[in-house]
């Protein structure tokens, strides 16, 4: 019985076998070799076919933790890609510097581009050297979706991300000047945020991100609970999203920067009726840009007063404080609610050994040098006449950083302490000149 129901199942599988043989045949009128062979064909002469080359808007990480990073690339029929992107600022300090490499096209059960030479901007995100500081699960092989001469769209073989090709009709440097100056004059104004604002009665906000292109919008309007991250771009527009979002009822994808305004260029309703949608940046109530800190000014501290400077370092996150006795000092900057932050920390050498900067509660003649412990630097909120006062941050537990102290080790993260080189007791304000 077994034998018989085994032979008719065969017999069975045969007759559709033979069936979908039929319709494979019926649907395709070339093999699947000579298919894949147009394609590769299709991909290779869409993609070295505009006169300037591609704005690329590319996204490392399955699920775009980084946010976007756009490229500008030039592909030439021998193989060669000249590229530039947002990544040349950090690489090379300047997006007119390009790398050219090499690419390929090659097909097993899709088309792939591939960047098959080593690029430093391209392979920034997909460095897979577990030493570098930038790992971060990003492509260089990209399976090829759809194209037209005017876009081509992939996906990444490792993420799965879209990744956008837009022809451009300017060369790949200009393109990337052009995006890099909106991207700094965004970045210039330190917003905290975003207010979507589409007629109806009341905004949305949008958080934005201190580090990568990403938005947070929590559908209940509070920081609390579930929240989305949008992932966006750069462009030569303004932004763009990884995926149109829809919001309120409106969806959109695409913004133009216009009067310090982000300004929907796609926006629809529910109904597909072109639709009208704002992001206006937003800062704290008490908010001071990063510049207002810059400059000369009298600290005053049980000693009586020392002239101080603080000077750019990091832009938009750091200063450089000199003057307070030998060594300088980092001092942090917040955009959240512009104050500044003075932590302990290690300053340098003096002869064979190792200075740190470490809090002090005077009164209890306690020191540590935990990085984490500090003071908390607010400010009177009047630019023109700016007093900075210097209070514990809270993570000391039990005592209270009101001084600092530089303090002596035998080794750069501690070991053992040698003694006091230099005190500033009770640090109270710096006032500026």
């Amino acid at each position: 019985m077994k034998v018989k129901i085994f032979s008719t199942t065969l017999a069975l599988c045969g007759l559709l076998s033979a069936a979908c043989v039929n319709e494979v045949e019926e649907v395709f009128d070339t093999p699947a070799s000579e298919r894949l062979e147009q394609r590769m064909l299709e991909c290779q002469s869409l993609l070295t076919s505009p006169q300037y080359g591609w704005m690329i808007e590319y996204y490392p990480d399955a699920n775009q933790s980084y946010g976007g990073s756009t490229y500008a690339a030039k592909f030439d029929p021998n193989g060669d890609v000249t590229v530039t992107g947002q990544v040349a600022q950090e690489v090379s300090g300047d997006v007119s510097k390009t790398i050219t490499s090499h690419y390929s096209i090659n097909a097993s059960s899709s088309v792939v581009l591939t960047f098959d030479t080593y690029n430093d901007y391209i392979h920034y995100w997909s460095d897979p050297d577990p030493y570098s500081s930038n790992v971060y699960d990003g492509d260089f092989e990209f399976a090829y979706v759809s194209g037209t001469p005017e876009q081509m769209v992939f996906r990444g073989i490792k993420t799965g991300n879209r990744i956008v090709f837009t022809a451009l009709d300017t060369d790949i440097v200009s393109c990337m000047q052009q995006i890099v100056a909106i991207q700094n004059e965004v970045v210039d104004n330190l917003y905290l945020g975003y207010k979507w604002s589409d007629g109806s009665s009341s905004d949305i906000d949008l958080y934005d991100d201190d580090n990568y292109n990403l938005l947070t919008y929590y559908p209940n309007g509070t920081e609390e609970g579930t929240y989305e991250t949008i992932p966006y771009s750069f462009t030569m527009d303004g932004i763009s999203f990884y995926e149109a979002k829809t919001i309120d009822g409106i969806t959109v994808r695409n913004f133009q920067w216009k009067d310090n305004t982000f300004v929907a260029m796609d926006a629809v309703d529910d109904a597909g009726t072109p639709a009208e949608v704002s992001l206006a940046g937003y800062h704290s109530e008490n908010f001071l840009h990063y510049d207002a800190f810059i400059g000369n000014y009298s600290l005053s501290y049980n000693g009586g007063t020392l002239p101080v400077e603080l000077k750019q370092k990091e832009r938009y996150s750091s200063y450089t404080l000199s003057g307070l006795g030998d060594y300088d000092l980092t001092v942090g900057y917040s955009k959240a609610d512009a104050s500044l932050s003075l932590q302990s920390q290690y300053i340098g050498t003096y002869g064979s050994n190792y200075v740190w900067c470490c809090v002090w509660d005077a009164s209890s003649g306690y020191l540590s040098w935990t990085t984490s412990y500090g003071f908390k630097i607010t400010h009177n909120g009047d630019p023109d006449n700016l007093v900075l006062t210097f209070a514990d941050n809270g993570n000391w537990g039990s005592y209270v950083t009101n001084s600092l102290i530089y303090y002596l080790f035998d080794a750069p993260s501690g070991g053992s302490s040698l003694g006091a080189l230099d005190r500033f007791a009770y640090i109270e304000t710096m006032t500026k000149q």
